[in-house]
Order: structure tokens, then C-alpha cells, then sequence
């Protein structure tokens, strides 16, 4: 269950009973990937249209550094392979 507002949301998760509050850059991540399994690439490609900046390798390294956040907080799976 995702709560958003300004510039931060609030994310339960089920599966460990614990509240995060997370902002707009890891939600919007987390949105993505709740709609359908993405690989890095994808993510990088739709999180750089959605910022309006250039889809770079320090760009995808940020976005790869978020989604592990998001794997350690359980919030997301990671895929196999």
C-alpha cells in the first residue's frame, strides 16, 4: 500500500509488517515495478524520460543503487538470473 504526498510516500509492506517512508525518485521506481518485472536498463530508460535527464552510466548506477535499497527493504523481488 503505497500513501503519497508533495514530494514523499509512505509504503507499507505486508510482508514484514514495517512502514517506510521513501521519496519521489524510489516511489516512482517502486510504481514502475509493481505494474510489471523490468529489467535495470528499462527502469534507467523510463526513470531518465520521466526526469528529464540524460540516461547516463552514473545514472543507471544511481537507479541500480535504489532498487537494491528497495530489494534490502523487501519492497520489491529481484529477478532471477
Amino acid at each position: 500500500m503505497i500513501a503519497s504526498w508533495g514530494a514523499h510516500s509512505s509504503v507499507f509492506n505486508r510482508r514484514t509488517g514495517d512502514t517506510h517512508l521513501l521519496s519521489i525518485l524510489p516511489a516512482e521506481i517502486l510504481g514502475l515495478l509493481t505494474e510489471c518485472p523490468l529489467e535495470l536498463s528499462e527502469i534507467s530508460d523510463r526513470m531518465a524520460q520521466s526526469c528529464e535527464t540524460p540516461n547516463t552510466p552514473e545514472w543507471t548506477e544511481k537507479i541500480s543503487s535504489l532498487i537494491e535499497e528497495l530489494v534490502r527493504l523487501e519492497l520489491v523481488d529481484r529477478l532471477p538470473g
